[in-house]
């Protein structure tokens, strides 16, 4: 039979959030807010095959991937993965499947042992950190985060406020205002569309968020959402960097007015880019959100 994936929308949503929540994913991933403001830049499209759902993308000109198919109530995992298996080859793709968690992982041995070799994808893997380590940033290790912060409380009036329909026209001419001062390079009109696309569409996604004002002016907001019941995800952070420690700062207030009654924060990942590593790191995650990517053992 032919499958047909059909393009992400928001009317979707209630679809994507049954099925995450049938399990305890950690992985930033599986939330319907980054399956949608991602999806132009991945091309990304789902079905449902004997009751699983299955996600499928292309990012750039030619790399194809599917996501592990999630299993729901009365699914066949087992039939899912062969049927993608077959329409990926029918297309002529190669079989990558991306963002495989220890979770999935697991679900697709049980259902095609052998089938699928695991590479490890570390660029991939998500930062996890303790709330109140974000909120209180006590002890020599975030000796250099206060710094920041002080230096930003000794330098700027500011205000903290949260997101809504109030401020959201601001963080939309912020966020536009900034990427003009950007050098253009790869990626970077596909995360300006993300941004938007989670602004404009904040009540429908169920987003929270944060921002700071500087001089009458939006300078900082950040967006998130809870991820599973123990767990926030941070989907976007944007700052003016002319304000001396105002990433420093976003984070520091979106973590205490947001999340302070949930243990734990996703940041998501680092794609392997040096900077934002190190930047990741400083925070001193408590662990890591492994991911791999498989692919046929035959191949």
């Amino acid at each position: 039979m032919d499958i047909h994936f059909k393009e992400i929308e928001l009317e979707d949503k209630p679809v994507f959030d049954h099925y995450f929540s049938l399990r305890h994913y950690e992985n930033s991933e599986f939330t319907f807010t980054n399956m949608f403001i991602w999806r132009h830049a991945f091309n990304l499209r789902f079905s449902i095959i004997d009751g699983c759902l299955c996600t499928i993308g292309r990012f750039g000109k030619d790399f194809y991937f599917f996501f592990p198919p999630l299993d729901g109530e009365g699914s066949n995992v087992d039939s899912a993965i062969h049927k993608l298996i077959q329409y990926f080859k029918k297309q002529g793709y190669p079989i990558v499947m991306k963002g495989v968690t220890d979770i999935t992982r697991r679900i697709i041995d049980e259902a095609v042992p052998g089938l699928f070799r695991f590479e490890r994808d570390p660029n991939n893997d998500d930062y996890v950190y303790r709330t109140q380590d974000l909120i209180h940033l006590r002890g020599k290790k975030y000796h250099q985060k206060r710094n920041h912060i002080n230096k930003f409380l000794r330098s700027y009036q500011y205000t903290y406020e949260p997101v809504d329909d109030s401020n959201i026209e601001e963080c939309i001419q912020a966020e536009l205002e900034w990427m003009k001062r950007k050098d253009p390079v790869p990626g970077l009109e596909y995360e300006k569309v993300a941004v938007l696309e989670a602004l404009r569409n904040f009540d429908a996604l169920k987003l929270k968020g944060g921002a700071l004002r500087i001089d009458g002016k939006i300078q900082a907001f950040s967006l998130g959402e809870l991820l599973n019941p123990e767990m926030a995800v941070i989907h976007i952070e944007k700052a003016n960097t002319q304000y001396h420690g105002c990433y420093a700062m976003i984070n520091q207030q979106f973590a205490e007015h947001c999340w302070k009654d949930v243990p734990y924060i996703n940041r998501e990942e680092d794609m392997g880019i040096p900077g934002l590593r190190q930047a990741k790191r400083s925070y001193h995650p408590v662990k890591m959100v492994e991911k791999y990517t498989g692919y046929l053992v035959e191949e």
